[in-house]
């Protein structure tokens, strides 16, 4: 896979595309009055105590209380115990604590916070107030897998915990203990900073999305880094000499007289990625639709009639439409339950064999997905985890006249 990451600037918004094998696959946009959230870290103050939600609203000083739930609260008395402790036994009204979004603001609902703090770095993330290690899936070979186990055992702080990212296969343990020394650093200087100043305030910004992407992605996997704005691209080179010199020759400064996105194509693809109708290049379809509590794809045969057989032509269209439709719920940052009707077809080993390629085909998502299953309907469910706004959400409101509905009245 050959993956670039596209940076334009336009004005007070800057956009972010990642590309593989020439195909836009996530899309981040930052503007000026929109204040990015997940990763922060706040002094909070407890608004109030809800028993009946094992929850609590926590105003961390953006205007709208953040929600906190029992599960995310860490508790020593409850630490060693298989059920979660009581959320008015664990914090009280008017408590001070120290919390970190997990979840935007989304709709009308406010950020979700947790006081199960996590620092991710570039091969490693410390979890600075839970204990245990734990290393990534991803990497498959067992020998490698006991072998970062046992440096992270080694190099793991008293009562922290490490997490090894996937990053992290085949380094060398110098490197693995230099980032856990600035991550530990990074957290004493947070710590610090819980005791100073007024309540609610930030003690810790998540850098900007280009940073996060760059520690993310810079691993081998990636091809390029291409920016268009000047000013941006030489603080990146900054930032690479220092933290990781042998990538600098990935950063390319992007000086045409046309946009950046626009060569690439990628305003097509968000264009594309904002239609309810998406095609398929058999001449199938896929039709998106969201409700409050999910988003529903249907898979319909469009143009295509196939070659053979009733279910040679199913089985085609399923299958291709599998693929897409892993790549548009990343592309448009679709998250919650997902409910796919795919076009019936009557040979079990032909189902099984789509869920398998939809499971292959979410695994190069960066968020969670869980494919649950083909229900007695025949409708796949799976699940998406929800961390930030949709796409339509970010760059389109509902219509004022037909309230978001997308059909007038006939009066």
């Amino acid at each position: 896979m050959v993956r670039d990451i596209l940076v334009e600037t336009r004005f007070d918004e800057t956009r972010i595309a990642v590309v593989e094998d020439g195909e836009p696959v996530e899309i981040y946009i930052e503007t000026a009055n929109r204040e990015k959230l997940a990763g922060n870290i706040y002094r909070g103050k407890v608004e109030r105590v809800l028993p009946g939600m094992q929850a609590a609203f926590v105003d961390i000083g953006i205007g709208k209380n953040a929600f906190l739930y029992a599960d995310d609260i860490i508790n020593e008395s409850v630490k060693n115990s298989s059920q979660p402790g009581k959320i008015e036994d664990l914090i009280s009204q008017g408590q001070e604590i120290t919390v970190q979004v997990i979840k935007e603001e989304i709709d009308n609902k406010g950020a979700r916070v947790t006081t199960k703090i996590t620092l991710p770095g570039r091969t490693v993330v410390l979890t600075p107030v839970m204990q245990g290690i734990g290393v990534s899936k991803k990497i498959k070979c067992p020998n490698e897998r006991e072998r970062l186990e046992q440096l992270a055992i080694g190099l793991c702080p008293e009562g922290m915990g490490i997490i090894v990212r996937t990053a992290a296969e085949g380094l060398d343990p110098s490197e693995l203990d230099s980032e856990i020394k600035y991550l530990v650093g990074l957290w004493k200087n947070i710590s610090a900073g819980e005791e100073k100043g007024n309540v609610p305030r930030c003690i810790y910004s998540e850098p900007g999305v280009i940073y996060k992407l760059v520690r993310d992605y810079f691993d081998s996997g990636l091809n390029r880094l291409i920016l268009d704005d000047r000013s941006e691209y030489e603080k990146i080179l900054e930032h690479i000499a220092t933290v990781l010199p042998g990538m600098k020759p990935k950063i390319e400064y992007f000086c045409k007289d046309y946009n950046l996105f626009e060569c690439y194509n990628i305003d097509l693809a968000i264009s594309k990625a904002l239609s309810r109708k998406v095609w398929l290049k058999s001449g199938g379809y896929l039709v998106f639709d969201k409700t409050e509590a999910l988003t529903v794809i249907d898979v319909n045969t469009g143009k295509y009639v196939g070659r053979s057989t009733l279910e040679e032509t199913m089985i085609r269209i399923n299958e291709e439409a599998a693929i897409t439709i892993a790549k548009q719920i990343r592309l448009r940052n679709i998250s919650g339950i997902i409910l796919i009707d795919f076009i019936d077809m009557k040979d079990s080993s032909h189902k099984e064999r789509l869920l398998s390629i939809l499971k292959e085909a979410v695994k190069a998502d960066s968020s969670k997905v869980v494919v649950v299953g083909m229900t007695s309907l025949g409708l796949v469910e799976m699940t998406r985890k929800k961390v930030r706004c949709t796409l339509q959400d970010l760059l389109t409101i509902p219509c004022p006249t037909c309230g978001g509905t997308g059909r007038i009245s006939k009066s």
